[in-house]
């Protein structure tokens, strides 16, 4: 049977062999480590086996077992009774796995762990995995229909396009349209308006009196504005047929100052102990979300069930790894066949993802070129990449929908309303005239 890992480590021969050659080295005759693991998708899968030992699998599984072969060493896998990464406490210890290497309980800690000052203290770090950010996942909204969609089909540049051009279309005919000795008065200045007006909503022409400059300009004001109006209503048309979907958590900012969202994250880890020592800042306000009752603590294995239950229910979001969000709403899609999560545009938050060992141990140099290795030919990509099927379906899922289903007044009542503002001025104006003449 192997011994014990550190004390094969006490051995100088072997030491010395490890530090002169970290890339081709072997324990002559094995070892035995203990690493710390927590379960953590898509990263690594931490179960029991039929005799209750626990068996490591996923990327990080397979990062131990290129370790355990290429070095020679067998393994036996523990986690922390709080199944934490680990926090510093009060007293200076620390919580999680990372107080198991501290105090070299164990040999090896799999994470992967986020790199901090006050860590490095404590553990060395092996050299990066894999870079990720946080981010932020909630549910999508209810399909709305937007009142206001007769405005739409025509952006604000070509409405004031258009209203210049009949500004200008208006002036010119004033100045060329008239009839060879007559005199523009107001009257029909404001009638050749109207008119250039009723072209626009296609709505025929008046009798208007313009000389041949006028009916010119006149001609090519119908062109254009009949390629305008057609263009309009086929595309009000088509926009009348869809549904906007509600995603209104897009930044840090937005999850904070809406009052009606709780906060679901993993407690102890590197996000937990830096944001508490935030003096200022979007972060610190995110420490500060758990003093109203805004912040739930889970462990990621709770995570599936918390999005089926309190996420799609109630009004929470979940904060963690954009991995670890996008393999949630894969493996909701899965099951649903529906893109009925999202993620948030904003990502922040980013960290390494390394392994830590014991303090200054020789064997550090070993696992870097072997991790390096393994992150230069892609090996690691690619294990998360398989870990995660349908990663990208619901990535860009669309914001809007299609349906064929009758008018109502929820999609029109916009229509009715500018219909009774109009109503409403032209009373207003109404009373005014009435008014002054009785003055």
């Amino acid at each position: 049977m192997a011994r014990p890992l550190p004390e094969v480590l006490g051995s100088p021969e072997v030491v010395n062999s490890l530090t002169q050659n970290p890339a081709i080295f072997r324990f002559p005759d094995g070892a035995l480590a203990t690493v710390a693991a927590v379960h953590w998708r898509p990263h690594i899968v931490v179960t029991p086996d039929s005799e209750g030992k626990l068996v490591v699998s996923g990327p990080m599984g397979n990062v131990l077992s290129v370790l355990a072969e290429t070095l020679n060493f067998t393994y036996n896998v523990v986690s922390p009774a709080d199944r934490a990464w680990g926090a510093e406490q009060p007293d200076g210890n620390w919580t999680g796995m990372v107080g198991q290497v501290s105090r070299k309980e164990v040999d090896l800690a799999l994470g992967p762990f986020g790199i901090t000052y006050n860590r490095t203290k404590f553990v060395d770090f092996t050299e990066s995995l894999f870079f990720d950010a946080r981010g932020i996942l909630s549910r999508k909204g209810t399909p709305e229909i937007d009142p206001w969609g007769f405005l739409y089909p025509l952006t604000g540049s070509v409405w004031a396009a258009v209203a210049a051009a009949l500004a200008v279309v208006w002036l010119v005919m004033m100045m060329v349209g008239r009839r060879p000795g007559g005199v523009v008065s107001v009257s029909w200045a404001a009638e050749v308006f109207l008119q250039n007006v009723r072209v626009f909503f296609n709505q025929g022409l008046t009798g208007v009196v313009l000389g041949y400059g006028g009916v010119v300009m006149l001609s090519s004001w119908v062109v254009v504005a009949a390629v305008v109006f057609w263009s309009y209503t086929g595309t009000l048309t088509s926009l009348l047929a869809v549904r906007h979907i509600p995603q209104p958590i897009q930044t840090l900012r937005d999850l904070l100052d809406d009052s009606a969202v709780s906060v679901i994250m993993l407690p102890m880890t590197i996000v937990t102990d830096t944001i508490s020592r935030m003096k200022s800042g979007e972060l610190r306000e995110l420490h500060e979300l758990k003093f109203v009752g805004r912040v739930r603590y889970e462990r990621t294995s709770a995570f599936r069930e918390m999005l089926e239950t309190v996420v799609r229910h109630e009004g929470y979001s979940i904060l963690d790894t954009s991995l670890t969000l996008d393999l949630l709403i894969a493996g909701d899609f899965l099951k649903t066949n529906r893109c009925d999560f999202y993620k948030a545009r904003q990502t922040f938050f980013t960290t390494t993802h390394c392994m830590i060992s014991q303090k200054g141990t020789p064997l550090l140099q070993a696992f870097n070129h072997r991790v390096r290795s393994m992150v230069e030919s892609g090996l690691y990509m690619h294990w998360l990449t398989n870990a995660i099927p349908a990663v990208t379906t619901c990535r860009f899922s669309p914001s809007i929908i299609l349906v064929q289903e009758p008018l109502s007044l929820a999609n029109l009542w916009g229509l009715f309303a500018v219909i009774g503002a109009g109503h409403l001025l032209a009373a207003l104006v109404f009373c005014m005239e009435i008014c002054i003449l009785l003055k």
